[in-house]
């Protein structure tokens, strides 16, 4: 079995955040370590993104999902959610009243509301925020590093 990189984690997060990341469903910790190490290895070779903390990104790729823990989902779940977004086209996201649908669709702004206790700065928050929106703030450097790297995660 697959073992979780540790010492990564341990390398950006400190230990409250290391608390919250262990509430994270394994293959949900697989896929933030993933995106944040695509993030970092991103910013590095693309120069519009020069002056850009390597600790944040390293942070904000492992924390982008922590509003997962509220309600994580299972491999079934998440697959039947998938294909009946797909089969709607998106119109199942109406009905947030279903726990599984709200995890699934609401994840970001869940996880802006658990990190809020925190001191993070407005641009890392809009980056969890929006990370799944379509159109999103060219500005935000960090936004668009997560977008691209956790939509080929």
């Amino acid at each position: 079995m697959k073992k979780i990189d540790y010492e990564y984690i341990n390398r950006y997060l400190n230990e409250d955040e290391k608390k919250l990341f262990e509430k994270l469903r394994r293959t949900d910790k697989f896929h933030s370590i993933r995106v944040s190490k695509d993030a970092i290895k991103y910013a590095e070779v693309a120069t519009k993104f020069d002056n850009i903390n390597e600790d944040i990104l390293g942070k904000l790729g492992l924390l982008h999902d922590i509003g997962k823990i509220e309600r994580p989902l299972n491999s079934i779940e998440k697959s039947i959610i998938v294909i009946l977004n797909k089969l709607t086209k998106g119109k199942l996201k109406k009905y947030t009243n279903f726990k599984i649908i709200d995890s699934y669709y609401n994840h970001p702004i869940k996880g802006v509301n658990i990190l809020g206790d925190f001191e993070y700065d407005k641009v890392f928050l809009e980056a969890i925020e929006k990370h799944h929106n379509k159109k999103i703030n060219e500005n935000n450097k960090l936004l668009n590093i997560l977008k691209l790297c956790d939509d080929k995660n």
